[in-house]
């Protein structure tokens, strides 16, 4: 089916093609193209209640609904649902007595929600103050989902039908279907599988069944492969490759993702690549990329799942739509991207919850779904992958699912690396190497400064972008002989014959001429070191991320017991304190440092809890870290 009239997130392909297939009622098709031919007329000019009246709810008695109108929400200050739909009338009538209470929605099949026709689901109105109910429709109608009892809500501005399941943590999983452009054309199969969907029998049996078959058929599958990888994994033992059985794993469910950085990773050590050509199995979905990779090569095969409303909240000083929008995310361990994009969806919600800071405000770029992911991936989530294979299943699994790769997401182990102020401890950085030269001291803050500076000009006006550009002259010099610094000291904890003495002189060298920085990287020391970062993947935050020069993450992620298969695996407690070492650099004096955990950790909870540097606060799932305020 065309992308154009159909985009999912719930089912697979072949539960859509099996559903799309199931034959329907005679006079169900022409019965819904007479209501859109007849509106045809009156969709210009037509109001929410002419769509709702002329439209939507004859749609509804079609679709095999009882239905009542405005039925009163609960929680004061939100605007109610537009219809709730009952399987039965004797449903609606035992349920009138509870009406306007939580447990009211407890009996209905589902909630709906409608717009005047052709209005935008995807984008908030702008022109006057926005209250809650004017933001995006989507976001409403899962707010709505996810305060009440109900399975599936119904969003529709006539032409339009979205379908969303109750979300568990913010994550969409919907059907969105164009009814006007395939009924009006005489396409019967968008039609079918609009009716075997929307209708009562859809969400009570259609439904429910195609998922419980893709969760059987899933679960055979991923138990086979899951053999298949523990075994190739053992191989590492016998030092042999296992990069090419892992490839051809993860391709014989995803042949089409591009793994361009393995692939390039994987010559470079003169593996050959092989095609792999394997149907993709007609059971996956693709929206749900991530679990499965993660199921297949972890070893934590648990789901990670975590309340971000909980972790963020804030009592003295409720978030503005501008104060969540600027906070900056570390996640240490993204993996395969399952908690990367629990953490965008769930931003991208959160935000919808938020007032802006003045009335009258309105940021388009944050008022429409696709635009307001971008800018979150691309503005506030920062990531350290250490696996190539799980850094391409991340960044593909992104640009699908978002339209955009992760910028600020880069490769390599988050544990292994310093930051400038261990060159300043370890080093007397105060000397100079001649009367007019700079200390290193002098040098560092001048780095600081330069990236300060390099950020607040702009990209537009003709005389920054002129400035910028000779800036970051210099600042590709000074970073490069900085990594090369700080691989060199990160070395002297892998090999004994790289001498500190050795590391002084290019510290004191920093400003001296490429010709004389060139003796440097001919040394043989200085090669062993830097082939020693990149084999063990030395990653420096504040390079890589340069925005920690002058500041720190607002919230870092990290799950300590997560091990791909073909490591050897590091007990979450030892694991837990390394994070928090390496992370805690890099944290605000007010962020939070989050472990993402399984199980019972008890024990961990009261080890942090006698630390004197932060405090700990436990929740289902996770610990959050405070650092102290000094007294």
């Amino acid at each position: 089916m065309h992308p154009s009239i159909l985009r999912n997130t719930l089912l697979s392909p072949s539960s859509i093609e099996k559903i799309s297939s199931t034959p329907i009622g005679d006079n169900i098709l022409p019965a819904l193209t007479e209501l859109l031919a007849n509106f045809q007329d009156i969709k210009k000019f037509a109001s929410e209640i002419h769509t709702e009246i002329h439209l939507v709810k004859p749609m509804l008695k079609l679709l095999g609904y009882t239905y009542e109108s405005k039925p009163k929400f609960f929680e004061d200050n939100v605007k109610d649902p537009d219809v709730a739909l009952f399987a039965s009338e004797d449903d609606r009538v035992n349920s009138s007595p509870l009406w306007g209470t939580p447990e009211y929605y407890g009996n209905t099949q589902g909630i709906l929600m409608l717009k005047r026709y052709g209005r935008n689901l995807h984008e908030g109105i702008t022109g006057f103050y926005l209250e809650f109910e004017n933001r995006i429709p989507m976001y409403q109608l899962m707010y709505l989902l996810q305060k009440a009892s109900t399975p599936w809500g119904i969003l529709t501005n006539g032409r339009y039908w979205m379908l969303i399941k109750k979300p568990g943590h913010f994550e969409e999983k919907l059907i969105e279907i164009d009814l006007e452009q395939p009924l009006l054309s005489g396409e019967e199969e968008p039609g079918r599988l609009f009716y075997n969907i929307f209708s009562l029998n859809g969400l009570k049996d259609a439904i429910p069944n195609a998922l419980e078959e893709e969760r059987e058929a899933l679960i055979t599958l991923l138990m086979d492969k899951k053999k298949s990888i523990v075994k190739a994994t053992t191989a590492l033992k016998k030092k042999v490759d296992i990069y090419p059985q892992l490839r051809r794993s993860y391709k014989s469910f995803f042949p089409n993702d591009n793994l361009t950085v393995t692939d390039s990773y994987l010559k470079d050590r003169g593996v050959q690549i092989e095609n792999v050509h394997n149907p993709r199995p007609a059971v996956v979905n693709e929206y749900n990329a991530s679990d499965i990779c993660s199921y297949l090569f972890t070893r934590n095969t648990a789901s990670i799942a975590f309340d971000l409303e909980q972790i963020i909240a804030r009592k003295n000083r409720p978030y503005t739509k501008e104060d969540l929008l600027s906070l900056r995310i570390l996640d240490m361990t993204p993996g395969l991207g399952n908690v990367t994009i629990q953490l965008l969806e769930g931003m991208a919600y959160l935000s919808f919850l938020q007032p802006y800071r003045e009335k009258n405000t309105f940021v388009s770029e944050w008022e429409d779904e696709a635009s307001l992911k971008k800018y979150i991936l691309n503005r506030m989530l920062y990531g350290v992958e250490r696996s190539h294979i799980c850094y391409d299943a991340l960044q593909n699994s992104l640009t699908k699912r978002f339209g955009t790769e992760g910028r600020h997401y880069r490769l390599g182990n988050p544990l292994v690396g310093i930051s400038l102020k261990n060159i300043e401890n370890m080093f007397d950085v105060t000397k100079q190497m001649s009367l007019f030269g700079k200390t290193p001291k002098e040098l560092i803050a001048d780095f600081r400064e330069m990236y300060r500076v390099y950020f607040s000009l702009s990209r537009k006006i003709r005389e920054d972008v002129k400035i910028r550009e000779e800036i970051e002259i210099k600042l590709t010099v000074y970073r490069e002989r900085m990594k090369d610094v700080m691989d060199a000291v990160t070395a002297t904890f892998f090999a004994k014959d790289i001498e500190s003495k050795k590391i002084q002189d290019m510290v004191f060298s920093m400003e001296a001429d490429e010709a004389h920085w060139g003796t440097f990287r001919d040394k043989d020391w200085l090669i062993e070191a830097k082939e020693i970062a990149a084999r063990n993947g030395f990653f420096h935050m504040e390079l890589e991320f340069p925005v920690l020069l002058n500041n720190g993450f607002d919230l870092i992620f990290a799950q300590p017991a997560m091990n791909y298969n073909w490591e050897d695996a590091i007990p979450a407690g030892e694991a837990a304190k390394a994070y928090i070492k390496q992370g805690m650099t890099f944290l605000k004096q007010d962020g939070r440092l989050v472990l993402l955990l399984d199980g019972d950790n008890e024990n961990l909870l009261l080890q942090l809890q006698k630390s004197k540097k932060f405090d700990v606060r436990p929740g289902r799932g996770f610990l959050v870290l405070f650092k102290k305020t000094a007294p």
